[in-house]
């Protein structure tokens, strides 16, 4: 995830998210590359390009990059709209989107008023756009690319898709994010500064400094703890009682777990750092025991 990626959150976008304004279903086409739907929204004003920027900014950039560099597959689905909304849409897309467009499949208006606008429609899609756009009067049209089941069932795919629940475990696991990286941050302070105290001279001194490393260590490793358990809690709560992760929820999984193992890494290294500097505080403290029994 780039630096612009990461200046949105999902409150940023969440009411737009959840009116369905765009969708990260967690599907994909049958080439392998991650799909972006824009369902119908009909009685739903048009979105701003600013708003628009933030969205496709923001899902762009939770995406896994090895999933995102080769490109996404646009899903839009305009066939209760007029023309004029499909080309808002289509011009949005064609001036800004984050990474490469592959192809955009437009389920697109019905009625004898839009059909007459066809070589008009066609000239513009041909002429206009950097992306390939494939018209369709119907999902069976888009099968041969995509998988029902890969598809939402706004665009007439077999997957269920709960924009709220989606939000708000998205927020939950960036909440969770935030926490992990505070404690990433803690643990690289806290090991700076043991590493940069001075030993002291005396017997007494170095024993307070081992009682107050020490008293770090377990506030640290207590933070870690708190926060893996936080974690596995979440994660047991996103995943439910299903066998097997849902698509729609599986980034949500797949995030969780990364950074669950960074905490435990994190641990881990925190832990051999500790045994190499109490190893450290031992030496001198044996030092400064041998100094007080031959002191003169």
């Amino acid at each position: 995830m780039d630096e612009a990626s990461q200046q949105y959150k999902v409150i940023d976008v969440a009411p737009l998210l959840q009116t369905r304004y765009a969708i990260l279903s967690g599907g994909k086409a049958k080439n392998g590359a991650p799909i972006m739907t824009f369902p119908a929204r009909p009685g739903q004003p048009d979105v701003s390009d600013e708003d628009y920027g933030k969205v496709v900014t923001y899902l762009c950039g939770i995406t896994p990059l090895h999933e995102s560099e080769s490109g996404f597959v646009v899903v839009i689905d305009r066939r209760q709209d007029g023309w004029g909304l499909v080309k808002s849409i289509l011009l949005k897309l064609s001036a800004f989107f984050p990474v490469h467009i592959q192809v955009v499949f437009l389920l697109q208006p019905k009625g004898f008023f839009q059909r007459a606008f066809a070589d008009f429609r066609s000239k513009f899609v041909k002429d206009e756009l950097e992306f390939k756009v494939i018209l369709c009067d119907s999902p069976k049209d888009i099968e041969e690319w995509i998988d029902m089941g890969q598809l939402t069932s706004d665009v007439g795919g077999d997957l269920e898709f709960d924009a709220h629940e989606w939000t708000e475990h998205r927020s939950a696991v960036e909440k969770f994010s935030k926490n992990t990286a505070q404690i990433s941050t803690n643990l690289s302070s806290v090991v700076k500064k043991m590493e940069e105290r001075e030993l002291p001279n005396d017997m007494p001194g170095t024993q307070t400094l081992m009682r107050m490393c020490q008293a770090e260590r377990r506030e640290l490793l207590e933070d870690i703890d708190s926060a893996s358990a936080h974690g596995d809690t979440l994660l047991k709560c996103i995943r439910g009682d299903c066998v097997s992760t849902p698509l729609t929820k599986l980034c949500h999984v797949l995030e969780l777990e990364r950074l669950l193992v960074q905490l435990d890494e994190s641990r881990t290294g925190f832990g051999e750092f500790w045994v190499r500097h109490e190893n450290k505080l031992q030496q001198c403290l044996v030092l400064r025991e041998f100094e007080e029994e031959f002191k003169l």
